[in-house]
């Protein structure tokens, strides 16, 4: 059988799997729900969403007012620890953060400082995620409005022609293509210090729970894949093979939906049939 033959019918056959596979689940990324306590004993429900993949995560905290998010601007892990930095603006001044937590299997625990204005006061905070086995987590209803908005992203991997320009970050905005089930994202990024702009166009059978996504690179290059969305906590992608400079491309796409507010990408690809190998990983935060 010849060698594009051979990646087609692998194309065929990893899209007919109900199931995906999924590496170790990490164990920093996802939602943690729970209560930061003050000193005078008040309560506040809050929740620690974090994407991404280790050197590269990215998350908010909610919770401090109805549709208020604080955008993280420093994750730092240890084996067992979780130190985030945050803020914002508020109608009652800059409201900044940072927590030191401790994992002990599916429970975050410590302390912070939060600052709001001029005045700061230290708190207390207890976060758990519960089993997958009771509740999937996080459950995002699989649905084409999910992408609709402004999100803004860090891509880290290589420069990889036709699959990958390299490291990069941008904001993408997804609208409403008429009378269709498709989104349309127009990208506006910066790689190595240039401008770059691509635009991406999203479909979604709710009925076979699937998705097309298709890339217009800024090189040039059309990518198209077909998704999996059976999953609530999750899209699998496998492109239709590109040809170049006389060899064939697939990319492989797995996307970890963390929370309505966040979604996390790793990319692999594999050349003539090889075996695959990694690309990159991205990280996206709502922006609106």
């Amino acid at each position: 059988m010849k060698t594009r033959q051979i990646i087609y019918v692998a194309l065929l056959a990893a899209l007919a799997l109900p199931t995906p596979v999924w590496a170790q689940p990490d164990p920093w990324a996802g939602s943690w729900r729970g209560t930061m306590s003050t000193g005078q004993g008040e309560d506040t429900g809050v929740t620690l969403t974090v994407g991404g993949e280790a050197g590269a995560y990215t998350g908010v905290v909610t919770g401090f007012a109805p549709g208020r998010e604080i955008r993280l601007s420093n994750i730092v892990t240890t084996d067992t620890q979780l130190t985030v930095e945050g803020s914002a603006d508020t109608d009652f001044g800059p409201l900044a953060l940072i927590y030191t937590l401790t994992r002990d299997e599916r429970t975050l625990s410590g302390g912070g400082r939060i600052t709001l204005g001029d005045h700061g006061f230290d708190v207390t905070i207890e976060l758990t995620r519960q089993r997958r086995a009771e509740v999937p987590q996080p459950q995002v209803e699989q649905r084409l409005e999910y992408f609709a908005g402004t999100w803004t992203f860090e891509y880290t991997g290589g420069e990889f022609p036709p699959l990958s320009i390299g490291t990069r970050n941008g904001t993408v905005t997804f609208t409403d293509i008429p009378h269709g089930p498709f989104v349309r994202g127009a990208v506006t990024g910066e790689v190595f210090g240039e401008a770059y702009t691509e635009t991406w166009t999203i479909g979604f059978d709710e009925d076979a729970q699937s998705v097309v996504w298709h890339e217009a690179l800024s090189t040039g290059q059309q990518l198209v894949a077909l998704g999996n969305w059976t999953s609530p906590i999750g899209i699998t992608f496998l492109t239709a093979p590109i040809e170049a400079d006389g060899r064939l491309y697939v990319l492989k796409r797995l996307m970890r939906v963390t929370s309505d507010t966040a979604f996390s990408v790793t990319d692999e690809f594999s050349v003539d049939g090889g075996p695959f190998q990694r690309l990159g990983n991205g990280a996206y935060i709502r922006a609106d």
